[in-house]
């Protein structure tokens, strides 16, 4: 449905008052929301107490939510300080920006879309202004500049664009509904657009899955002096521990870097299980190939021969495989002794975390969360915390939430516990030798 407003009309309106104060108001909803949010600790029988109830969309519902309400209470007192700005590129017709604006955290621009029929493209031309405003300013990141979409959101797709971009690409987004009290466009106000629960369950659905998970596993030998296979009172020393979380602490900064979400950690089987090598790094990443279900892609599959089906979900899976191999392989090259001989395997993560030979008899720490599950483990232990203050919990946790954050046992049961599914496989591995 088009609105009874051009575009041009709307925007001459905005740029008029020189601001958005005059037409984003107040928002009680996301106050609301974000008090029913906030975990409180159930008021039950200490002796029923069950843990706490985490459900991964509630989490990330809570994070979206808090995200948005920071971005309104600043941007809603933004100020334009450019119109139509065209942005040069090397075809004839340059773009053309709508409005630039600054509020207190620095620079925004805002997209128009009134109009049903052109919302489709909205996200990737606003995203095309903004990475071309980034690009002036060296190392700027995609928080940088705040994004801000005008528009109805009437089509489904549009929805998931925004959840994806808020929370996945992690870019400072935020979109505001038009609304016409009156026939004039006096009386137009910016209503703060906030996700249903339904939106939030769709984006999770599967996330928190031992199928969803690419594993790789990169194994190398002793490094006398430095790290082996020693223990003291059954526990490793303490060089050993030092130096290869060292080397998990690095992997996962650059698996944030690659905004990958999942963990490494380390496995260092018992000394009297001596088999392959004595050290592995373990790198686990959510693979988006093995998530998204092929329901979501009917539209796009029926628009594909059916033997192009196998392209594109397999070959893109596949794809996704090589890429967490490159960067177990720049790990090792950067943080072990140069041109150290290791080992590379791709393995079934739900066969090898219920595996009691991977699992039981290894020495298992250095585990650091990257992205996403960084975010629902480390609220989860939160929750868990907060439960304990109110004395329902007795398990037996640090008071330095950070020793919990990087616990390996901990982080397992947080998997078991939050739904991650079983699997029945084979337990094998493919090996690849790295160059």
């Amino acid at each position: 449905m088009s609105s009874a407003f051009s575009e041009k009309q709307v925007h001459d309106a905005l740029y008029a008052k020189g601001g958005l104060e005059t037409f984003v108001q107040d928002s009680r909803e996301i106050e609301k929301a974000l008090d029913e949010a906030d975990y409180t600790p159930p008021k039950i029988d200490p002796a029923e107490y069950p843990g706490p109830d985490f459900e991964l969309w509630k989490f990330v519902k809570l994070r979206a939510l808090q995200k948005i309400g920071r971005l309104h209470r600043t941007i809603r007192y933004g100020e334009f300080i450019g119109s139509k700005i065209n942005l040069r590129t090397d075809d004839t017709k340059p773009m053309q920006l709508d409005l630039l604006g600054q509020h207190e955290p620095g620079l925004f621009i805002l997209e128009l879309k009134v109009d049903k029929t052109a919302e489709r493209n909205a996200f990737s031309e606003m995203f095309a202004y903004s990475n071309y405003i980034a690009e002036m300013f060296a190392l700027s990141g995609s928080k940088d500049i705040t994004n801000v979409l005008v528009a109805k959101l009437d089509n489904k797709i549009t929805t998931q664009a925004y959840l994806y971009d808020l929370l996945i690409a992690d870019r400072n987004v935020i979109v505001y509904r038009p609304e016409f009290s009156t026939a004039s466009l006096v009386d137009l106000t910016l209503r703060l657009h906030i996700p249903s629960d339904e939106d939030f369950q769709h984006l999770t659905n599967r996330l928190l899955s031992h199928e969803s998970m690419d594993c790789v596993v990169v194994s190398f030998d002793d490094m006398e002096g430095w790290f082996d296979s020693n223990e003291e009172n059954g526990s490793l020393n303490d060089h050993t521990v030092e130096h290869l979380s060292k080397l998990s602490t690095y992997a996962a900064q650059l698996m944030e870097a690659e905004r990958l979400h999942g963990f490494c950690f380390v496995r260092k089987r018992y000394k009297e299980i001596a088999m392959g090598y004595g050290n592995s790094l373990i790198i686990c990443a959510i693979n988006p190939f093995r998530v998204a279900g092929r329901e979501q892609s009917n539209d796009i599959l029926e628009q594909l021969d059916e033997k192009h089906h196998y392209a594109f979900f397999e070959v893109p899976e596949m794809g996704f495989d090589s890429r967490l191999f490159a960067l177990a392989k720049r790990t090792i090259k950067d943080g072990l002794t140069h041109n150290c001989p290791c080992e590379l395997e791709s393995a079934i993560w739900s066969a090898m975390v219920v595996s009691t030979l991977e699992v039981v008899l290894t020495h298992n720490f250095a585990f650091r969360p990257t992205g996403i599950l960084r975010e629902a483990y480390s609220n989860y232990l939160n929750m868990l915390y907060a439960d304990e203050d109110a004395g329902l919990c007795d398990e037996d946790i640090s008071m330095l939430k950070v020793n919990e954050l990087y616990s390996w046992f901990n982080a397992w049961q947080f998997m078991e516990r939050c739904g991650f599914a079983d699997a029945d496989h084979k337990d094998r591995l493919e090996n690849e030798s790295v160059e």
